[in-house]
This record gives structure tokens, C-alpha cells and sequence, in this order.
């Protein structure tokens, strides 16, 4: 409106908002309190939004501070802009306030705005949270603040580049991003994502957490697929042509029955001189209790056998299994994918890597191993062992643990070597 300007007096503004009428083009109205604060009409739609003009590094600029409500954001407005936000006009003054003096200092807060709302930036100090303090007063395990991070880095972000406001995500944008995803996929980015949106700072920048409102997916049923031994064979000659580091990786996973990510993510330093035993930390095991796992000499020849990788400068990798020799080795997707197309055809039925692990406890069930000695070598808390006997029994089985190991080691020799019949254990 020419010649118009928006009352000091916070009614008065309100009321003279209330009567503006949308024009044939767009009008910049100023405020009389606040000097650089205009309210933005749109042509025909009507719709108000709060600009600020100012100068950034000398230069004239305008900078979209939030849309105008007269009832406001209930949330504290803070120094963080965004188009979206609702702002009355005592919020807008403060807001522009802050702007200006920013912009005076030399900050560009367009910038800001980009950097402190976008979801790529609350991830991020997301996981560096858990890496630092926890969301419970200490900090998460390592391995899974790297678990939270790859989920994020793989199902999440590549799927949100578009947004550049967490606060314009709702329920509906959760699950179209859960819909893309296979099932497991699918339950594990659920599971962080709730953790994120109940993030107290993201909850205080949001309002609300909208995980409530998102539908769960749906719990997987329990898998019970454990390998034949022509399966076995397959899988073992295929991970003789796919080489270092995926073919290795599971052939010990096999070997020893342990999870994924503990093969994985295995250090040098977890391995003993003679490489006849793993050390794992409880940080670096599920249930955090510290686990010891024998080596067997078939598993201690292909540790031997691996190479040592160096990083750019020739410093040797903590690695195991790694290609970057500064990262443990992650990529399963592609690894499986090479494995499955050396097994041929016809292709394996639908089998994961987890699979080795089940499969690997029933080869030692087989075997006549102790179910409470196979439990200590899967580093499980249930089952035969628990309760008041678990509390009480502190014996470790190691000596148990190497002997089935080599057992469980010369059964998959035999599996896997050509024109050998594996004999029934007689009852």
C-alpha cells in the first residue's frame, strides 16, 4: 500500500494487516517500529511474508525471515531465519533486529539459514552427539554411532537433498523415504529416525515429533535360513575368486560365527601376536560384554595371508579389512553382489550374511558341541546359560571355544573340498 505503514502498536499492526487487500502486483509494506522490516504482499494469493533489506558486505540484500501469522510461532524464535516459519509482529521486529545487527558484523544470515536448518547439517551434529555425550547422559557405543551414521549416510540423506528446512519434514515425507527402502533397510532407518526426531534439539526446532504420527514398519519375520552344505561349498568357492577384501571377510565370518560388523570393523590391534585368537572390546560387541573368539589354524592361514594395506602417506592400516586403509571395509551391497554372481547359476535362494552365523551354530550343534559353549563362542546372553546360573557361572569355555572352532574349521574343510562325503555323527 503506498504511502502506507505497518503501526508500532502491536494491535494496531495486527488490525491493519487484517484489512489489506491483495493488488494486481506485489507491495512492500514498511513497519514504522522496526527500520528495514517490510511485509510482503503477493499478488492475487494474498499471501504475507516478512523481508528484512539490509547490506551484506556493502552490497543491498533482502532476506526472507519467516511468514507472517498473527498468532505467531509458539516455539521460541531464535536468530534462525526460514520462509516457513510463523512470526506475528512483535516476533518479526526481534527477528529483523537480530538480522541487521548480524549483517552488520559482517555475517551473511541467508547463509546461516542454510547451514543451521538444513537436514544434512542436524544429522551431522546428530551423530556427533552420540559420539560425544549420548542422548542419555553418555555417550553411545562406537559401534553404533558408525551403524546410526551409515544408515544416515546411505537410506536417509540421499533420499532428503532436496530439503533444505527440517521444519517443512512431516510424517508423509517419513514414509515415502521408508518406502523406497528394502524391509530391513527399511526397520533400521525407523529406528534412527526416531531417535532423531525425539532429539530434544530437533523436537525444541520442529515444535512436534513427528515419528508419532508416521506408521511403523511392519516387524520382520524371524529368519531360520541356515546353508546347505552344497550351499557351503558354493559360497566358499565363490569367496576364493571375489579375493580381498569381501571373499576373506566371509569365509571368517563362517569360520567363526561372529556378526558382520565384528569381522568387519576387526582391528590388527584385536589380534593376538600369533594370530591365534580375537579380542573385542565390549564397546566393539552387541551386548557389551568383552568376547574372546579362538582362531582355528584354517582361519589363522587366511588372516595370514591377507594383505597389510598403507593410507596415502604409507602408514600401515588398522584395518583388516579395508579399501581406503583408513575406514573399515562397508560396502556389503556391492560385496554380496560380486559373491552372488561368482556362486552362478542357478543362484543361491535367498540367503544373507547373517545366514553364516546361523549357519555356523548349527554345524557345531551337529557336531555334539555343548549348547552353553556355543553360546560363548556367538557371545549370546540367552539360551542355556542364563539367569541366576548366568550370574553366577564367570567360566569363559575358552578352552572349549577353540576346540569346537577347530572342529566347526576342519567340518567346512571337508564341506568345501572337492570329491569328500561328510559322515553322519553317529548317535
Amino acid at each position: 500500500m503506498p504511502g502506507q505503514t505497518i503501526p508500532a502498536q502491536h494491535k494496531r499492526a495486527a488490525a491493519f494487516i487484517n484489512t489489506l487487500k491483495p493488488a494486481t502486483t506485489r507491495q512492500e509494506i514498511s513497519d514504522d517500529a522496526q527500520a528495514g522490516l517490510y511485509l510482503v504482499m503477493q499478488p492475487t494469493s494474498g499471501a504475507l511474508s516478512w523481508a528484512v533489506r539490509t547490506k551484506i558486505d556493502g552490497k543491498p540484500a533482502k532476506v526472507t525471515i519467516g511468514r507472517y501469522d498473527e498468532v505467531g510461532s509458539t516455539e521460541r524464535v531464535n536468530s534462525i531465519v526460514s520462509p516457513t516459519q510463523a512470526l506475528n509482529v512483535t516476533q518479526a521486529r526481534a527477528l529483523a533486529q537480530s538480522v541487521m545487527a548480524d549483517a552488520k558484523r559482517g555475517n551473511d544470515p541467508r547463509q546461516r539459514k542454510i547451514d543451521r536448518t538444513s537436514v544434512a547439517a542436524w544429522f551431522d551434529e546428530f551423530i556427533k552427539t552420540a559420539r560425544a555425550t549420548g542422548f542419555k547422559g553418555r555417550a553411545v557405543k562406537a559401534s553404533t554411532a558408525d551403524e546410526y551414521e551409515r544408515i544416515i549416510t546411505t537410506n536417509i540423506k540421499p533420499h532428503w537433498k532436496h530439503v533444505t528446512d527440517i521444519r517443512t519434514i512431516d510424517y508423509r515425507d517419513v514414509e515415502k523415504l521408508l518406502a523406497k527402502l528394502t524391509p530391513g533397510a527399511r526397520r533400521n532407518a525407523f529406528a534412527v529416525l526416531s531417535a532423531f526426531f525425539r532429539w530434544k534439539p530437533v523436537a525444541r526446532a520442529m515444535g512436534r515429533n513427528i515419528i508419532e504420527l508416521a506408521e511403523a514398519p511392519a516387524k520382520p519375520q524371524s529368519r531360520d535360513r541356515v546353508l546347505s552344505h552344497d550351499e557351503i561349498k558354493t559360497i566358499w568357492k565363490a569367496a576364493d575368486k571375489c579375493q580381498y577384501p569381501f571373499g576373506p571377510m566371509v569365509q571368517l565370518l563362517l569360520l567363526t560365527g561372529q556378526r558382520r560388523d565384528e569381522i568387519a570393523n576387526l582391528r590388527w590391534s584385536e589380534l593376538t601376536d600369533k594370530l591365534d585368537a580375537i579380542t573385542l572390546e565390549g564397546s566393539r560387541t552387541k551386548n557389551s560384554s568383552a568376547h574372546v573368539v579362538p582362531l582355528a589354524p584354517m582361519a589363522k592361514t587366511i588372516i595370514e595371508r591377507l594383505p597389510r594395506m598403507a593410507d596415502k602417506r604409507g602408514n600401515p592400516s588398522e584395518y583388516v579389512f579395508t579399501t581406503t586403509a583408513t575406514t573399515p571395509f562397508s560396502g556389503f551391497s556391492n560385496g554380496k553382489k560380486a559373491l552372488d554372481k561368482h556362486c552362478g547359476e542357478p543362484a543361491l535362494p535367498d540367503w544373507h550374511l547373517h545366514d553364516l552365523r546361523r549357519t555356523a551354530a548349527t554345524e557345531l550343534a551337529r557336531l555334539g558341541i555343548k549348547q552353553e559353549v556355543t553360546e560363548a563362542i556367538l557371545n549370546h546372553k540367552t539360551g542355556k546359560v542364563s539367569g541366576v546360573a548366568a550370574i553366577y557361572n564367570r567360566y569363559d569355555y575358552q578352552d572349549e571355544k577353540r576346540d569346537a572352532l577347530e572342529q566347526l574349521a576342519n567340518r567346512i574343510q571337508a564341506i568345501t573340498a572337492d570329491n569328500v562325503t561328510i559322515l553322519k555323527k553317529s548317535a
